[in-house]
């Protein structure tokens, strides 16, 4: 059983790290077990870094939390019902974080875990919308995009450049050769 003393000092974390946090999902992690948590903590800490955390919450604590920060508990439904853990990003980036505890799940097959949704740069979201964000390219692959998206347009440019300038040397051969002959 968790000590009144103990309370306090998770609730004062959470109340002094949740308001940085980028991203705060709240999941249901029935299934997992020691073992497979500490395995997800390796391999969130091995892809996003110390920024982002998983840990195991009490309902009461978060919804206070969550009422302290200015959001509001009921936009999340049943949420705080039944066991719930946390993925918050306080550095880095949160889709990776989550594209990370996604793909874990769906790799060791967890079929009791779920995801009860929770609160990206402030904005809602709920269980349906965890697959479409963690399905989004991370920061490094949309920069590839953008990067490769604008390159285009400039390798054409060049491209149709240098080929003004290849016609022309054709021409002025196909001239020197005329009057060669």
């Amino acid at each position: 059983m968790v000590t009144r003393e103990r309370k306090a000092k998770i609730l004062e974390h959470l109340q002094q790290t949740l308001p940085n946090a980028s991203l705060i999902l709240l999941t249901d992690y029935k299934g997992l077990t020691v073992a497979q948590m500490r395995a997800l903590r390796n391999n969130l800490r091995e892809k996003v870094g110390d920024g982002a955390k998983f840990m195991v919450v009490k309902n009461t604590l978060l919804r206070i939390t969550l009422e302290k920060l200015g959001y509001d508990p009921s936009e999340l439904g049943d949420a705080l019902e039944g066991p719930t853990a946390i993925l918050y990003v306080v550095e880095g980036d949160p889709i990776e974080a989550l594209k990370t505890l996604y793909d874990y799940i769906k790799e060791n097959k967890i079929e009791t875990f779920r995801f009860k949704g929770g609160f990206l740069e402030g904005k809602v979201f709920n269980e349906e919308e965890v697959e479409t964000l963690a399905k989004l390219p991370s920061k490094q692959q949309l920069y590839a995009m953008l990067v490769s998206a604008t390159q285009g347009p400039i390798r054409g440019f060049v491209y149709a450049l240098s080929g003004i300038m290849r016609n022309l040397v054709y021409a002025l051969n196909a001239i020197k050769d005329k009057k060669s002959e």
